[in-house]
This record gives C-alpha cells, sequence and structure tokens, in this order.
C-alpha cells in the first residue's frame, strides 16, 4: 500500500465523506508511469456516522501489472477470495502502536478508479449497452469506440459498508488532462458495486481478526 491521504475538504457529490473519498481516489496522482491503465483500488477510512476519529482518508493497494490483462470484474473476483483466505497472523504480531491506528482509522469504504469512456446512456441504443457493460464489469479498450460523441475519461466506484454507492466520472482532454469529476446518477449498481463489497467486507473481517477489535 502507499501512504494514507486525507480526503478532508473534498467535494461530496452528494454521498457525505464516501464521495469524498471518491473524489481523491480519482484525483489521485500516479506515482509512476507503469501505473498508468491500470485499475487502482482504494480504501477508505471513517466515512461512516460515529467515527472513531474525525479524519476522512483513503489509502492505495498496490495493483499487480497482470490486472491490466482481465476483465475488471475477474480482477475484483480474485481480489475477495484472496482477501478471504488471507491468513490472520498470530496474537502479537503487530504492536500496540499498529494496533492504535486501526482502532482509529476504521476500513468503512472502497473505490475502484479505472479507465472508461464518457458518455450518456440516453444518447443511443449503443450507448447503453456500453453503459450496462461497464457497471457489470465487462468493458474492454476500445469498446466505445464504436459509441459516436463518446470522450476519454477516468471513472471512479465507491462502495461503504452502509450499501451507500457512488460513480464518478471524469472527462480526459486529448492533453491528458482531467476536467473536474461529476457524479452519474443517484443510485448506481451493478456487479463491479457486488464485488467492490465483497473485498470491503472481507478487508474489514480481516482487520479486526488481525487487530482483535
Amino acid at each position: 500500500m502507499k501512504m494514507f491521504r486525507s480526503a478532508v475538504g473534498l467535494p461530496q457529490h452528494g454521498c457525505g465523506a464516501l464521495g469524498q473519498v471518491a473524489h481523491g481516489a480519482l484525483t489521485e496522482p500516479l506515482h509512476s508511469p507503469e501505473e498508468a491503465g491500470l485499475p487502482r483500488l482504494f480504501l477508505g477510512y471513517n466515512t461512516l456516522p460515529d467515527a472513531p476519529f474525525p479524519m476522512v482518508g483513503f489509502l492505495e493497494y498496490d495493483m499487480d501489472r497482470g490486472a491490466a490483462d482481465h476483465d475488471l470484474s475477474h480482477v475484483l473476483r480474485m481480489l475477495a477470495e484472496s482477501l478471504r483466505s488471507q491468513p490472520v497472523p498470530p496474537e502479537g504480531t503487530f504492536d500496540e502502536t499498529h494496533r492504535r491506528m486501526a482502532v482509529l482509522l476504521r476500513a468503512d469504504a472502497m473505490v475502484i478508479v479505472f479507465s472508461g469512456r464518457a458518455f450518456s446512456p440516453e444518447q443511443s441504443p449503443p450507448a447503453r449497452a456500453l453503459w450496462e457493460n461497464l457497471v457489470e464489469g465487462y468493458y474492454h479498450e476500445g469498446d466505445a469506440e464504436a459509441c459516436a460523441g463518446a470522450r476519454e475519461a477516468s471513472v471512479g466506484l465507491g462502495v461503504d459498508r452502509a450499501d451507500g454507492r457512488v460513480l464518478l466520472m471524469a472527462e480526459r482532454s486529448p492533453s491528458g488532462e482531467h476536467a473536474p469529476p461529476q457524479r452519474v446518477g443517484d443510485d448506481p449498481e451493478g456487479t463491479l458495486f457486488d464485488l467492490l463489497g465483497e473485498i470491503l467486507e472481507a478487508q474489514y473481517a480481516w482487520t479486526r481478526a488481525a487487530f482483535g477489535l
């Protein structure tokens, strides 16, 4: 994992702290050129009410380069299975400092960021079909080429442990610069959201067991 980032003060997009974490993840700069084209996974902290510490933030996972060779749904499914099978370390593995951090930073949300195409699902039947593929995790690079008017974009999908969901999209100009993220839809759903929820649940359960919370 990389360094913790605060999401305090970021736009909420009508979704409270979950929207702040999704915005922060979507606008987080790449740490190296090798990350270009890879999906990016982020763990969000203290986004739900009664947080143990008033600090909303997020932390990026390290993704294997092989993730670029598979459907996003396959990658997320494998990550969920890997976390569920991760052994809990024996008592005493983590010192008191690590345990205090685990108490203060509660795993409440998960965000996935990936490259996509910006378009309106109402603009045409092909656009609607492409949108359905996107949220179900079956989008491949180049699928949107036949969709007239589609633009390059980065997409951020977020979920929390209270079943909150948010979808943000930031269009990308030919020079590579991103427009400010915009929320898409009021009640997004699909396979990717379900799989993100499974990863979050597995991470939360492992953290509580590992630190005796």
